[in-house]
């Protein structure tokens, strides 16, 4: 049976689409549609870049640099956000998929295809994320579809406010999915597989907060 990769369609159809997956023997479409997410996560942060979202770096410098040197220093800039618009795809497509690969027996291709997917939900994100800074001036531990509002409530510690931030309806939606996949492509313990998929998701959130509160992004 061929399964042949529809983005639109598995979203809006997952449990067809993780029937056609489970019965599959050949998968199509998987590499041009990643290379088409890749192309639009460069775009989301190259747009981030261009409204200014990142670049305080060079904002503060303003004053201090003549007006060739701030052009260089934000094409720089741009040309590093785009580059790590490519990383963040690349990271997501192929990191988890192989760390699922070498612990559970199940099919390298179907992860890929499951990963996907979640880079398609976590591009949204980005995109919607992006539209709220634009149009309400909100930062990303602000966004309403995070824990970041509630958390902030509650304490001053930037580190836990970052995290809170990073945990989103969006990514347990990702925690979600992943099971209900590992859980038809793989034979072992449901359970085992639920422990697994959080500890690789809460692990991803620790990074992903950490870099956020060390500002490290505004560098690349």
């Amino acid at each position: 049976m061929f399964y042949h990769v529809q983005l639109i369609k598995g979203i809006l159809s997952p449990n067809t689409y993780l029937y056609q997956l489970t019965k599959a023997e050949k998968i199509t479409g998987l590499y041009i549609r990643f290379l088409l997410l890749m192309a639009a996560g460069a775009i989301l942060y190259l747009a981030a870049a261009y409204t200014g979202y990142g670049m305080d770096i060079v904002s503060n410098e303003i004053s201090n640099v003549s007006q060739q040197e701030l052009e260089t220093k934000k094409l720089f800039l741009g040309i590093g956000k785009v580059v790590w618009g490519i990383v963040f795809s690349l990271l997501i497509f192929f990191v988890p998929a192989i760390f699922y690969w070498t612990i559970m027996d199940t099919e390298f291709a179907k992860l890929l295809v499951m990963q996907l997917f979640v880079l398609a939900v976590l591009l949204i994100e980005k995109a919607l994320t992006l539209v709220l800074q634009i149009s309400f001036g909100l930062e990303r531990v602000s966004s309403p579809f995070s824990l970041g509002v509630m958390v902030q409530y509650l304490t001053d510690n930037r580190l836990l406010i970052q995290l809170a931030g990073t945990i989103t309806l969006f990514q347990i939606w990702v925690i979600f999915f992943q099971y209900m996949n590992l859980k038809a492509f793989s034979p072992r313990s449901p359970k085992w597989i639920l422990l697994i998929v959080i500890i690789v998701n809460l692990v991803g959130w620790i990074m992903t907060s950490t870099i956020y509160y060390l500002e490290f992004e505004k560098l690349i």
